[in-house]
């Protein structure tokens, strides 16, 4: 499997950069080999975004992780570097973000499609969303159940969750100043849901 079809695309670079070219090859050769080992373990789904999620966020992700234990890391540095990489991807997340504040009545057309967005990206095979709220104040949406979770507990790396969620905050803060996002917790945290708030810069 290629590293470079997925949302860590920037890996092999990231990895020569910061422990040299023979020790960056070998640790992306031998993470690159961890991943090609989970993907045959997990089954495609007939929904493409749940692949998405699985295929190239998910099992990369943990993929380096364990990969980076396995070889004398500890889980504090393994964490880090899995948090720069996914950190990485937040960012250029933002900046797609951000494209929707130059149209005008940003919150609008945020709201108009956020419920059609979340059902295809967030599909019931592995996501349970409850809604809320969603009007021209604010749209509030909790996350019960979530495949990141599930996945992070099935290959026993349950604090590698917490790298995905706390991505969330730097993807959306690609929306401000015209929306803004809140959230008191999240279940890889230890809560009992993610919870979502948008809020119109008018709010604000």
């Amino acid at each position: 499997m290629d590293y470079r079809e997925t949302n860590l695309n920037f890996l092999c670079d990231d990895l020569i950069k910061d422990y040299g070219k023979e020790q960056g090859e070998l640790l992306y050769a031998l993470i690159c080999e961890k991943y090609a080992d989970l993907c045959q373990g997990e089954i495609q789904f007939d929904n493409s975004e749940m692949n998405e999620h699985i295929f190239k966020r998910l099992l990369p992700t943990i993929g380096a992780y364990i990969t980076l234990i396995e070889n004398g890391f500890t889980q504090k540095e393994a964490l880090m570097i899995t948090h720069k990489e996914i950190q990485r991807n937040a960012r250029y997340k933002a900046k797609e973000n951000a494209q929707l504040t130059k149209m005008p009545f940003t919150y609008g057309l945020f709201k108009l499609f956020a419920k059609s967005h979340m059902k295809k990206k967030y599909p019931m095979e592995g996501f349970t969303v409850e809604w809320k709220r969603c009007d021209a104040k604010e749209i509030h949406f909790d996350i019960v159940h979530c495949i990141y979770k599930d996945m992070c507990e099935k290959y026993h790396c349950p604090e590698l969750c917490t790298v995905f969620c706390q991505s969330d905050i730097t993807a959306f803060a690609g929306y401000e100043p015209k929306i803004r996002f809140e959230r008191s917790g999240t279940i890889g945290e230890g809560a009992k849901r993610c919870d979502f708030h948008f809020y119109s810069w008018k709010t604000s």
